[in-house]
């Protein structure tokens, strides 16, 4: 079971890392093409919202099997977490956060993007408080790349090295 929940947790930061970065990499293309046409960013950065809506059904299934993957292996590591490696420790940390930031994305700020993408066609309010949501999604998301790259680090970093 333990090799099962490492190898999920490989994949799903591969996921959250690996997709997150690509999809902030396609939008950034994307924007800067668009701008380059004329079009102001916040309409640019509508456009470019499904993209990211439907990515983050895609981090929201990795995310919960992050802490799936995690919650497995905090279990059969119980004995030596009272030691409490702080390289192992601030794995499982960066996992969490990683999960959370992830979680505050998908649940919270695209489902009223959502929302509000569709209003702005028609209400001129709609745009301010979409470029609001746009700005805070781009902080969690950066957490959700950021925490995800670290929590695949660590582990590598906290080896000790046989030197010849």
């Amino acid at each position: 079971m333990q090799m099962f929940a490492r190898i999920l947790r490989l994949i799903s930061l591969a996921m959250l890392f690996g997709g997150s970065t690509a999809t902030v990499f396609a939008a950034i293309t994307l924007i800067s093409a668009a701008k380059a046409q004329g079009v102001p960013v916040s309409e640019a950065a509508a456009t470019n919202a499904p993209v990211f809506i439907e990515f983050s059904k895609v981090a929201l299934a990795f995310a919960i099997s992050l802490v799936v993957a995690e919650a497995i292996e905090i279990k059969g590591d119980l004995k030596s977490l009272e030691k409490g490696t702080r390289w192992r420790m601030a794995r499982y940390f960066s996992s969490i956060v990683c999960a959370i930031s992830t979680f505050i994305f998908a649940l919270a700020i695209v489902p009223q993007m959502e929302d509000v993408r569709v209003l702005m066609k028609t209400d001129p309010s709609a745009k301010q408080q979409f470029q609001k949501l746009h700005e805070a999604s781009r902080l969690i998301f950066t957490g959700t790349i950021v925490f995800a790259l670290a929590s695949l680090v660590l582990p590598v970093i906290s080896t000790k090295r046989i030197s010849d």
